[in-house]
């Protein structure tokens, strides 16, 4: 009789003596398959660490999907705070870690903690000490111990964590999935998770008079540790994400690992290159020999005559001599032969195999081989992309839950008004089109161009108060531009009038005749030292503004000629 709950004994069943075949589903691949969610996330950890290819797959498929943040908040200054925190948390490495692990492992295990200030109070008189203005303190098995300042006393003291409100303290963990232990009521769909804390972990935080953990490291941590108990989580901070396992398989509230359903294929890719690494140690490089030569006529032949011994020796001679130079000539005073065995394992190497397994895998993974590779045309893109998109759509989902679910425990600690917190969804597939379109309803005005702007992830009202600021910018600068023209030109007009005053009677002044006479005075007190010319343009613009003004451009503008030519002299060659 077969029993269906054991698997192995289900595959074997068969294997009798007169099968004319063995059970081509018994092979070797599922002797080494996991049969207990533990085992098959040790073996996910050992796929990731051995298969470069397919941890970079993962990445790609875990980092396609981020792309920028949309919160909606009624509040304009709690928005910003959102993306201001979000920002400094690093929401970006958090959602590739995390997709990692999903990836990976089939689930995630994340908590966003607050933060904590340490103190340390007397038992006797009270008072209360941040323990990290301590340093005289003793620990030892998650007792802390010291003199009170106040009073005198000397022994432990008590521990009193107070959450902290600095930002700075706000942690994302991702807590390992092969320590985290569930109780799951499969009728109802309740959890309890609980942290199986490691030895080589409480090994380090309970290390006797440690001057960091013993400040770092939370109170519940230590209560746990020496009451020998595993640490419960509060399920309202605490985040599991994962992805659907089939309803057969009993995994009491884990996810299977999606590898596991690439066993196969990824045990007999590992199987090749294996094979490929003895290929290489074995027949990449050929094996020489050089041995003795015969001839025809034994009878004749040198080599019978000689001490093999003594033969070896001089070829061994030979060689070291020939490795010290090898560009020296050898003697030798009987014939020898030399051969080369082996060297063929660029041929036996199994490069389409192991290259046909891993397609099979990225297939298995639904990634596109050419995306993979970065080969991907354009004119394939849309359907691919599509597909890809379409098949892992669970990723993006539980990008936003995990957003969400940090931005509820943000806005708590910070006392913010509830925000919907998620990714912009992503639909390369259609962008090309999907553009066009809309670009030509927006240019006939049969759409609102917040529609556009949508697509590329801009604001509208952002937009249209930045082009408003942008506008009246533009009109500032144009009027403070016509401004300085009508003063030029209002200065040229006060230089005509005291010419035509100064003229004599017989001919009307003009500006030219103004400018002719501002460049006059100009050549007059261009000679004159600095003080001299200052003296001369103080009279000049006591009696005319006007006039003062032109000869003193007409003065810079010959300073400036006579220093362009001496920059020009210096770079002529001296005779």
């Amino acid at each position: 009789m077969i029993n269906s709950n054991e698997p192995q004994a289900f595959l074997q069943s068969g294997l009798g003596k007169n099968d004319r075949y063995s059970n081509p589903f018994y092979n070797i691949p599922l002797q080494y398959m996991p049969l207990n969610i533990d085992g098959m996330l040790l073996w996910a950890e050992h796929f990731l660490f051995r298969n470069g290819f397919y941890k970079q797959a993962l990445n790609r498929i875990a980092n396609y999907f981020i792309t920028s943040l949309k919160i909606e908040c009624d509040d304009s200054e709690a928005k910003e705070k959102y993306r201001e925190v979000l920002e400094d948390l690093g929401w970006r490495q958090i959602l590739s870690v995390s997709g990692l692990n999903l990836l990976a492992y089939g689930n995630e295990f994340l908590t966003v903690n607050q933060g904590f200030n340490r103190n340390l109070s007397c038992p006797k008189c009270g008072r209360v000490d941040n323990i990290d203005k301590v340093g005289n303190f003793e620990f030892n098995k998650g007792k802390y111990s010291k003199v009170c300042l106040k009073c005198g006393y000397k022994g432990e003291h008590l521990v009193i964590d107070r959450p902290s409100n600095d930002l700075s303290k706000i942690h994302v963990v991702h807590w390992p999935a092969k320590e985290i232990k569930i109780r799951y009521e499969d009728t109802t769909g309740e959890y309890e998770y609980f942290w199986d804390i490691p030895q080589q972990y409480i090994k380090k935080v309970t290390s006797k008079n440690n001057k960091f953990y013993s400040k770092k490291t939370p109170k519940v941590i230590y209560d746990c540790i020496f009451d020998k108990k595993m640490l419960s989580f509060n399920t309202k901070n605490f985040l599991h994400l994962k992805l659907e396992t089939p309803t057969t398989l009993r995994t009491d509230g884990k996810a299977v690992p999606p590898c596991m359903f690439l066993f196969e294929d990824l045990f007999m890719l590992q199987t090749l290159k294996k094979y490929n690494e003895v290929i290489c140690f074995e027949d990449i490089a050929p094996f020489r020999v050089i041995s003795m030569s015969t001839e025809n006529n034994s009878a004749a032949n040198p080599i019978l005559h000689q001490n093999g011994g003594v033969w070896a020796a001089s070829v061994d001679e030979m060689i070291d001599e020939h490795r010290r130079d090898p560009g020296a000539y050898h003697k030798f005073p009987f014939p020898i032969q030399y051969q080369q065995l082996g060297g063929e394992g660029k041929n036996l190497a199994p490069v389409e195999l192991m290259e046909n397994y891993k397609n099979n895998i990225l297939n298995a993974l639904d990634i596109p081989v050419e995306l993979f590779q970065m080969s991907l045309k354009a004119e394939a893109a849309g359907p691919a992309l599509r597909l890809f998109e379409n098949s892992w759509n669970v990723i993006p989902n539980n990008y936003n839950r995990l957003l969400s679910h940090i931005a509820d425990v943000v806005g708590k600690i910070l006392s913010l008004p509830k925000a919907t917190v998620g990714l912009v969804p992503i639909s390369f597939s259609d962008d090309i089109e999907r553009k066009s379109v809309i670009g030509q309803l927006v240019s006939a005005n049969a759409i609102a161009r917040s529609e556009l702007l949508n697509l590329y992830n801009f604001d509208y009202e952002d937009q249209l108060r930045k082009k408003t600021d942008e506008e009246r910018i533009a009109r500032d600068i144009q009027t403070e531009e016509q401004e300085k023209t009508q003063f030029e030109q209002m200065n040229q007009a006060d230089v005509y009038s005291v010419m035509s005053a100064n003229q004599p009677q017989g001919g009307p002044a003009t500006p030219q005749d103004a400018l002719e006479q501002a460049q006059q005075i100009a050549q007059e007190l261009y000679p004159l030292d600095g003080a001299q010319r200052r003296a001369k343009l103080q009279e000049i613009k006591a009696t005319d503004q006007a006039l003062y003004a032109t000869v003193k451009s007409q003065l810079e503008q010959m300073t400036s000629q006579a220093r362009s030519q001496g920059v020009e002299q210096s770079k002529q060659p001296q005779q």
